[in-house]
């Protein structure tokens, strides 16, 4: 899996859980960290942290500028989406009126990045479409009229009895 800048790929590890010293320095949290592209007015590769019981996810610069973040998102008070309509897929989080809109770099990136989130205690959501009514009751597709990709009107019943490949080109 290549992930990020100079093909460095995500990472799993542990960092210490220093927060304030006490009992607890010293200690280590399992991370999982790697680069995200976030979108926006400028699209930017940022070094993204997810600390295994944490519900926070922290941005830095790289991955070696990690003494203080630049962003520290709190996914519990988000709604975390996941994107699969695009490629490669992305994570959608809304928080307050802010939204981010953070790419991994490949198809098979997005599952560790789930599965972190998963264990820092985030449901992350697929986003819903609605159904059209007639879509939802349909037995067959026969019922239906289409456009070709001419923009002619078609009746799908033309079709019946033969076998049929149905395919959105996203064509105006």
């Amino acid at each position: 899996m290549s992930c990020g800048v100079g093909g460095k790929p995500p990472v799993t590890a542990t960092t210490p859980s220093c927060s304030g010293g006490g009992s607890s320095c010293g200690a280590t949290t399992p991370q999982y960290g790697g680069y995200l592209k976030k979108k926006g007015f400028v699209d930017v590769d940022r070094w993204y942290v997810a600390r295994e019981g944490d519900s926070n996810l922290y941005c830095y610069k790289d991955q070696h500028q990690t003494s203080k973040e630049l962003e520290k998102v709190d996914l519990l008070e988000s709604t975390v989406l996941t994107d699969f309509g695009i490629s490669p897929p992305a994570l959608l989080i809304e928080n307050n009126g802010k939204k981010w809109m953070l790419q991994t770099k490949e198809e098979g990136e997005i599952l560790p990045w789930l599965k972190a989130l998963e264990k820092s205690g985030v449901q992350c959501l697929e986003p819903t479409e609605e159904i059209c009514p007639l879509a939802k009751s349909a037995k067959d597709i026969y019922g239906f009229d289409c456009k070709t990709i001419d923009g002619a009107p078609v009746n799908m019943d033309k079709y019946k009895g033969y076998v049929v490949l149905v395919v959105n080109v996203a064509s105006q």
